[in-house]
């Protein structure tokens, strides 16, 4: 038995196959043009989770209803000027293509359906073109029959919450998040820690898409949704601090053994990451008390500090920021687990260390939104592929003179609209080919052996139901989900599923050759162009973060964190493995905490005297000016004159009266340094610039 399949997965299986055929006896009793679309539809939109279920079935309706207005818009008006038409439906593919491509949420689902619902409308009815506003109508009328079935029964019978399971996640999240900075932190740094970090990203990633899926169950009260959106901006704090400490500390250690105290500090901190998240006690008593010890362990900041001493402010200062993330965190947790009166009271009287942060942690007004990438580039060639693709075919279709090639040419525009945002879509296609086959053959037995001896929908419910459910089960196995479905596409298929059954296998065959014939054109025209918005990706989206920084788009951390957080999530998932010395991911956290070092310093420069503005004015245009060479030269380093700008202005910010000031710049500038010098030996960044600590 599959390992993968538990008492969910036949729950699931079950309810998707009563979803089915309740929409298939609606449509068959009401003698809908096309049944199976209504049964189909409920297998596309069915998730194991209710809200993941209703937010895509929302998208499809207004994805499929754009798709049919489309249909009706252009077909009378090109039926006469048969390439307007095709280069009209094409454009309208590579324009949906193009912003499901830039949406980069579950959201561009729609947009998917908004241009493949189009090709799927017209192409089968351009021999009877006067029948485009009915095959229209009856295409939304049993799409929205199958939402609705499915919607229904996934909501109603035993629903399987995406609040229930985002929650599950968040906690994961926390205790994965605590155990490997602790790892961090200890002197036997484990291999592998920088893979298992960047996959916070990925984690942080899912989690905001699942905040769309649960907003449609209605389940979250709107105090607990607040307490997510608050939650989720500090969760995407956590990999760049845990990073900079892991690099202060290290650095640290080469320049000799810590001091006793600063590392009886650091196993401490390490044994309270480690604790468990919901001990009340721990919480409220260990994390001020390490705050405090942080603070009285820092160095003053002097025009005779060390470079030792810098990084020892910088790791104390960072360790303590961590602190208190986890400790927002951990309070906002309580929000969302139902200990409300427990969070309230922690919030309303936190510690002295807590007071400030918790604050700041719960924003007085509505938290924004979620800042992403956004690849125009790669959407541009995506949606350009997809639009000459679409034309080529139905080019071919009509010099071939195939009366049922019109499948095939509808077929290359669907393709080309799902696959094109994955990352290997031709490995797609081809697997989907295979599966094809397979479930070509299985439709061969149905309409040759079993539907000739069966009559009415009891049995035709009983034939189907061997397949339906052992299928819906395996779509819940990621390993085996593609062949899954088209095991129901095959048993659902209008040959199989109609009004009145009519044995025609020729017709079958032809309608099955159709559509082998537009995957594999699809494939063939996948493997050709894909390299365009492919090849380069992970390169786009580093320098994304170069423009970024070269033109200022730093300056509010928190959407510079979740930007970057975002574009470290897609490098993660792309590229498991990479050949270069530094992972790309690395790269873009690298210049994630650089853009966050420009923001602090944007912010202490209106705090300080003329000279001391001036100073960190020109750090920041200088860093910018590398970040705009580096688009041209790719590998350049920054400049010997910007190293020496920025320990020159550590010196002048520490001659200032203010201890405040003094300590930020020392924070600012240290960060900054290791940010863009990470190579470079140790040095005394006041006292003797360039000599060795």
């Amino acid at each position: 038995m599959i390992p993968s399949l538990n008492a969910s997965a036949l729950l699931f299986s079950a309810k998707s196959f009563l979803a089915a055929m309740l929409a298939l006896y609606i449509a068959l009793r009401f003698q809908f043009a096309n049944p199976y679309w209504a049964a189909v539809t409920t297998y596309v939109v069915a998730q194991p989770r209710a809200g993941a279920v209703l937010s895509k079935s929302v998208y499809r309706v207004i994805g499929t209803a754009a798709g049919a207005t489309m249909s009706v818009l252009l077909v009378p008006r090109l039926f006469d000027a048969p390439e307007l038409l095709a280069g009209a439906i094409a454009l309208w593919l590579g324009f949906c293509t193009f912003v499901s491509s830039i949406d980069r949420t579950t959201r561009s689902y729609m947009f998917v359906l908004a241009g493949y619902s189009t090709c799927i409308i017209v192409f089968p009815t351009l021999s009877q073109p006067e029948e485009i506003f009915t095959t229209a109508i009856s295409r939304v009328q049993e799409i929205t029959l199958g939402i609705l079935c499915s919607g229904l029964i996934h909501a109603v019978v035993l629903p399987n919450s995406s609040t229930k399971l985002m929650l599950s996640r968040l906690d994961a999240i926390l205790k994965d998040a605590g155990r490997w900075t602790a790892a961090a932190l200890s002197e036997s740094r484990p291999e592998k820690l920088d893979d298992e970090r960047r996959r916070l990203a990925v984690a942080v990633n899912e989690i905001h898409d699942l905040v769309i899926h649960s907003g449609y169950e209605g389940k979250l009260h709107p105090h607990r949704r607040r307490a997510l959106r608050a939650l989720l901006p500090q969760l995407e704090r956590v990999l760049p601090l845990s990073i900079a400490i892991d690099d202060r500390l290290m650095e640290l250690r080469s320049l000799g053994p810590l001091p006793t105290a600063i590392s009886d500090l650091v196993a401490d901190v390490s044994a309270w990451l480690s604790a468990s998240p919901t001990d009340d006690t721990h919480l409220t008593e260990g994390l001020d008390r390490l705050r405090h010890r942080c603070a009285e362990l820092e160095p003053d900041v002097t025009p005779e500090m060390t470079w030792s001493d810098a990084l020892t402010l910088n790791l104390l200062a960072r360790v303590s920021d961590l602190l208190l993330v986890f400790g927002i965190s951990l309070s906002l947790r309580d929000e969302l687990f139902g200990g409300w009166e427990k969070a309230t009271i922690r919030r309303q009287n936190p510690s002295a260390g807590q007071a400030a942060g918790l604050k700041a942690g719960w924003p007085a007004g509505r938290p924004e939104g979620r800042d992403v990438d956004r690849d125009y580039k790669g959407a541009l060639y995506a949606s350009v592929s997809a639009a000459f693709a679409l034309f080529l075919a139905n080019a071919l279709w009509v010099a071939s003179g195939w009366q049922g090639g019109a499948s095939g040419v509808m077929l290359t525009g669907v393709f080309f609209s799902l696959y094109s945002g994955y990352g290997n879509p031709a490995l797609l296609l081809k697997n989907k080919f295979v599966g094809v086959v397979v479930r070509l053959t299985l439709g061969a037995l149905y309409v040759l052996l079993v539907l000739p001896n069966i009559e009415g929908f009891p049995l035709l419910v009983l034939a189907l139901s061997p397949v339906l459910l052992a299928s819906a089960a395996l779509l819940t196995v990621p390993r085996y989900s593609p062949l899954a479905f088209n095991l129901i596409i095959g048993s659902l298929s209008p040959s199989i599923i109609a009004t009145r059954f009519t044995p025609d296998f020729a017709t079958y065959m032809n309608n099955g050759l159709a559509t082998l014939s537009g995957i594999y054109f699809a494939l063939a025209m996948m493997r050709i162009m894909q390299s365009l918005w492919l090849d380069g990706t992970s390169a786009r989206l580093i320098e994304a973060a170069w423009r970024d920084i070269a033109r200022g788009r730093h300056s509010v951390g928190a959407r510079w964190r979740s930007r970057m957080g975002h574009r470290v999530a897609l490098l993660t998932t792309r590229i498991a493995q990479s050949k270069d010395e530094i992972h790309p991911a690395a790269r873009a956290l690298r210049d994630m905490r650089t853009g966050l070092s420009l923001a602090e310093l944007g912010n202490l420069e209106p705090q300080l005297p003329l000279g001391a503005k001036n100073e960190i004015a020109s750090i920041i245009h200088a860093t910018r000016d590398h970040y705009r060479s580096l688009g041209r030269h790719r590998r350049a380093e920054p400049p010997q004159a910007l190293l020496d700008r920025i320990d020159a202005t550590m010196r002048l910010t520490a001659e200032s009266s203010s201890a405040e000031i003094r300590r930020a710049g020392a924070l600012s500038l240290t960060s900054l340094r290791r940010n863009l010098f990470p190579g470079l030996p140790g040095a005394t960044a006041c006292a003797s610039i360039g000599k060795a600590a």
